[in-house]
C-alpha cells in the first residue's frame, strides 16, 4: 500500500489553521428549534396515516358498490333464463298437445311452418322425420304435391340404392325457405341425411363444394384434382341430376382447385354440363328388405312414349330389390294426351281399390307423366272414387317430388 505523505501532527496543525465557525444562539434557542422539527415531523405523520385511512374506506365502499351491482345483474340474468326456459317449455308443451291430437297423416301437414310467420323460423329445420316403424313389409313413401307446399319447401336428393345400381329420389319436406337459398338447404340435408335408415347406400355427404352458379337455375361444383368422384363419376352424374332437376337446376358448371373444367374418367374433360328435366323413363319399385320402406325409383331406361314407358312399369326387373310399381291386373283400355293432359281409361272389369299399393301405382303413373312433361292426369272408369288422398273424379295435376320420407 501506497505511505500517505501526511502526518497525525500535520493534519493537527493544518485544522487549526482553518476559521474558527461560532454559533451565537443561547441553549435555549437551540432547543426551541428542536421542539418545532419534532412538531412537523409528527404533523407529516399525522397526514400520512390519514391519507392512508382514507384511500383504505375508498376501497371498501368501491367493494361494496360492485359486489351490490353485480348482485343486481346475475339476478337478472337468472330471471330472463328462467323466462327463455318457461318460454322453451310451453312451444314444447304446444308441440306435443298438437302432435298428440294429430293422425300420421295430419302431422306432415300440421308440422309445416305457421302460415303468418314462414320466413322467420329457422330455414335449415325439418319438419319431424318419423322413423318407419310397425309392420314394415305395408311401408311406403308416398308423394309430395305442390298444395302441400303452400307454406313449406322441399329438397330431393338422389341417392345410389344398395347395390350402387340405380339412384333413388328421397324427398324431405322443410321448412319455408327461399328459393334462392336452395342449394345452401340441399347441401345441409345431403350432410343430414340417414341413408342407411331407408336400405340406401351411405354416399353423402360428398367430397366437392356445391355453390350457385352464374344464375339461380345453374349449380357450381368445384372439385379436388385426387377426388374419387372424378373416377366415379357415371353414379356420381347420374345422382347430382336427380337431385338437381327436383331442385328447378338445369345446368351444372366444374372447375377442379380453382380452375375451369373437370375431367371425367368416363365422360372425358367438361366444363358444362345440362340437365334434362324430362327423361322419358318409367317408374318401379325399390325395398332392399322387410324392414325397408317401398320406394318409387326411376328406371334406367328411356321410353319412346308414353304409353311404352307405362307398360314398361309392370315389368319384372335383374336388379336386386327392384319390383314392378304397378300390378299385372291394373289394366287400362286406352291412353289420350292432348297437350300437356293424359287421360288413362280403366279397362272393363278392372278392380281399383283403396289400397297403399294401389295408391302407388298411381302415383307410378303420375310420376311417369311428369317424366314425359305432361302436367295433369284423368283416371276415367274406376271402380271407386277414391284412392288415399287421390281424388279419381276430377283432373290430378303430377306430384312435386317422390317418397316423402317425413
Amino acid at each position: 500500500m501506497r505511505k500517505s505523505r501526511w502526518n497525525e501532527k500535520d493534519i493537527e496543525d493544518m485544522l487549526r489553521e482553518l476559521p474558527r465557525v461560532t454559533d451565537d444562539r443561547t441553549k435555549a434557542e437551540i432547543m426551541v428549534g428542536i421542539e418545532d422539527k419534532k412538531k412537523k415531523k409528527k404533523k407529516r405523520s399525522l397526514h400520512l396515516m390519514a391519507g392512508a385511512a382514507s384511500l383504505i374506506l375508498m376501497i371498501i365502499l368501491a367493494s361494496a358498490l360492485m359486489t351490490g351491482k353485480e348482485g343486481e345483474v346475475s339476478q337478472e340474468k337468472s330471471d330472463s333464463n328462467q323466462k327463455l326456459s318457461v318460454s322453451e317449455s310451453k312451444e314444447s308443451a304446444d308441440y306435443g298437445a298438437k302432435s298428440k291430437g294429430n293422425s300420421s297423416d295430419d302431422i306432415q301437414e300440421n308440422q309445416a311452418l305457421s302460415s303468418e310467420h314462414p320466413k322467420i323460423l329457422a330455414q335449415d329445420e325439418q319438419l319431424d322425420i318419423v322413423p318407419f316403424k310397425g309392420a314394415q313389409e305395408n311401408m311406403f313413401a308416398h308423394a309430395i304435391y305442390e298444395d302441400e307446399l303452400k307454406n313449406a319447401s322441399t329438397i330431393t336428393i338422389g341417392i345410389p340404392d344398395d347395390q350402387m345400381n340405380i339412384i333413388v329420389p328421397v324427398s324431405i319436406k322443410l321448412k319455408y325457405f327461399d328459393e334462392s337459398d336452395t342449394l345452401i338447404q340441399m347441401v345441409k340435408q345431403m350432410s343430414a341425411i340417414d341413408e342407411k335408415q331407408y336400405g340406401l347406400s351411405d354416399y353423402f355427404p360428398l367430397d366437392v363444394t356445391i355453390s350457385k352458379g352464374t344464375d339461380s337455375t345453374t349449380a357450381h361444383i368445384e372439385f379436388q384434382e385426387d377426388s374419387s368422384l372424378l373416377d366415379d363419376d357415371a353414379l356420381f352424374l347420374a345422382s347430382m341430376e336427380e337431385t338437381l332437376s327436383y331442385n328447378n337446376i338445369t345446368k351444372m358448371t366444374f372447375a377442379t382447385d380453382g380452375k375451369p373444367g373437370a375431367k371425367f374418367s368416363h365422360k372425358g374433360f367438361l366444363k358444362t354440363l345440362d340437365i334434362p328435366q324430362y327423361k322419358h323413363r318409367t317408374y318401379l319399385l325399390y325395398k332392399k328388405d322387410e324392414y325397408s320402406p317401398s320406394l318409387l325409383v326411376p328406371s334406367n331406361v328411356k321410353y319412346q312414349s308414353f304409353a311404352e314407358a307405362l307398360q314398361a312399369a309392370k315389368s319384372q326387373s335383374d336388379i336386386k330389390g327392384i319390383a314392378p310399381a304397378i300390378p299385372r291386373d291394373l289394366n287400362w283400355k286406352r291412353v289420350n294426351i292432348n297437350g300437356s293432359h293424359v287421360t288413362i281409361h280403366f279397362a272393363e272389369n278392372t278392380a281399383i281399390e283403396n289400397s297403399k299399393q294401389t295408391l302407388q301405382a298411381l302415383e307410378a303413373i303420375l310420376f311417369i307423366a311428369k317424366d314425359f312433361g305432361y302436367e295433369t292426369v284423368r283416371f276415367e272408369n274406376a271402380s271407386i272414387e277414391k284412392v288415399g288422398h287421390l281424388d279419381l273424379t276430377g283432373d290430378i295435376a303430377v306430384p312435386r317430388a317422390p317418397n316423402q320420407m317425413n
